[in-house]
């Protein structure tokens, strides 16, 4: 291999590393480094399907919190901390950070252990996610605004399916049905709830012996299938909504 071939398989490998840096999960025991498979590997620079748990989030309101803020630098501030400790837990779950949409985030998980298993991470994800923002960040948003605007609160939609992972202008980006089905999922959804699409709603129940399952000692959940209207089924579409519960009290209304 000559010269010029190696230095140009350097950069490119270099360039995936630096990529991955933004967007790929820490490996738990050195937070220095990524933890990306060669399985993941491989169909990225192959360009290959991999499935994926996609996640879009959303802030409620974020345009009132922003026209109502006393302090737009705090109001970044605030919403800078928000993002930051969401892509470290993210990152130490096992998950992929997308991007930043302005009031809210796409994430996701690649898909290489049982889908249960993942679904688990991911609903645990969520239940953490939504209870910080209520418990920190909301109360925070509040303290600086002039008034306080009804319907505030963390919206989540999850989709799943084939996904490509591919550079768009120099960044590694996520695209794929799934990825339009969580926004969907995400636009049913009040403040403070978590709606499935059909396809992760049915693989999460078809393992449980119940509509219930349980992600620790304190903290349980509860599966309802229901039919949402989105842009494609004016009409209504199948879904599944999941309501979280500590110690027998459910966590968001």
């Amino acid at each position: 291999m000559s010269l010029f071939a190696m230095n140009r398989l350097n950069s490119e490998s270099d360039e995936v590393e630096h990529q991955f840096r933004s967007h790929a999960p820490l490996d738990r025991f050195d937070p220095t480094r990524t933890n990306v498979s060669p399985a993941i590997r491989k169909s990225i620079g192959e360009v290959s399907a991999i499935e994926a748990i996609v996640l879009t989030v959303d802030i409620r309101r974020s345009s009132s919190v922003l026209k109502e803020s006393i302090d737009i630098a705090q109001y970044a501030k605030i919403l800078d901390d928000f993002v930051a400790e969401f892509r470290t837990v993210l990152h130490y779950h096992g998950g992929w950070f997308d991007k930043f949409t302005g009031d809210g985030f796409i994430c996701y998980w690649l898909v290489e252990d049982p889908f249960a298993e993942h679904m688990d991470t991911v609903l645990d994800f969520c239940c953490s996610v939504m209870d910080n923002f209520r418990s920190y960040y909301y109360p925070a948003f509040v303290a600086n605004m002039r008034n306080e605007p009804a319907g505030i609160g963390l919206s989540i939609g999850v989709d799943a399916g084939p996904c490509y992972l591919t550079p768009i202008v120099g960044d590694l980006t996520i695209i794929g049905s799934p990825i339009v089905g969580s926004v969907r999922m995400c636009d049913t959804c009040p403040p403070y709830h978590l709606v499935l699409n059909a396809y992760p709603g049915s693989r999460l129940v078809e393992g449980m012996s119940t509509t219930c399952g349980r992600l620790s000692d304190d903290i349980a959940y509860q599966v309802e299938a229901l039919s949402v209207a989105t842009k494609e089924y004016p009409d209504g579409q199948v879904a599944y909504a999941v309501e979280f519960y500590r110690k027998g009290q459910r966590l968001f209304f």
